[in-house]
């Protein structure tokens, strides 16, 4: 697969990985411990025929995100994307696995940097979800980050822990 310029631009934009995510004020709202390629379990969804563009597979998480006032809010969000496109050719499963990570983990850094005490933790989860397939689309081709999973695919749930979940003792 030869990589375009728009491709190694993408892969270089997704590439900053998020360790936490704090708000400025009373309280702090975390998304600890990076999402890693192995929180993405893509299911074939739409088996691909031959060599041309087309399949598609599909992922569920609920990633949780803590306050350290103890409040915990489950962001769930579908990752969908083709088995191979016009623009990268196919999409292997590492493939799809490290560039979710990697641009969900961007698209967090800058969501929740803006987040604060005020700021209603669904509100930063939706604003999460679009940023976040703005950033896919940008990485794959015709990704995209629906507000529902896919029927019949399990989610993937990340809690986070340690002192965020025990109202920031």
């Amino acid at each position: 697969m030869g990589a375009s310029g728009c491709w190694k631009a993408a892969v270089t934009l997704c590439g900053v990985a998020l360790s936490s995510a704090c708000a400025t004020g009373g309280s702090a709202t975390y998304v600890e411990g990076a999402l890693r390629p192995r929180h993405f379990v893509f299911h074939e969804v739409v088996k691909q025929r031959g060599k041309k563009p087309g399949g598609w597979m599909a992922a569920c998480l609920h990633v949780g995100i803590a306050r350290d006032t103890g409040e915990l809010f489950y962001c769930r969000f579908g990752v969908e994307m083709p088995i191979a496109n016009g623009a990268q050719g196919a999409i292997s499963m590492e493939q799809a696995q490290s560039l979710s990570a990697s641009c969900a983990n961007q698209a967090a850094r800058v969501t929740f940097s803006g987040v604060t005490p005020a700021t209603p933790i669904g509100i930063a989860c939706e604003e999460f979800k679009t940023f976040y397939e703005l950033t896919l689309k940008a990485a794959i081709a015709g990704a995209r980050v629906p507000k529902v999973c896919a029927q019949g695919i399990e989610p993937v749930v990340v809690t986070p822990t340690g002192p965020t979940t025990s109202g920031g003792r």
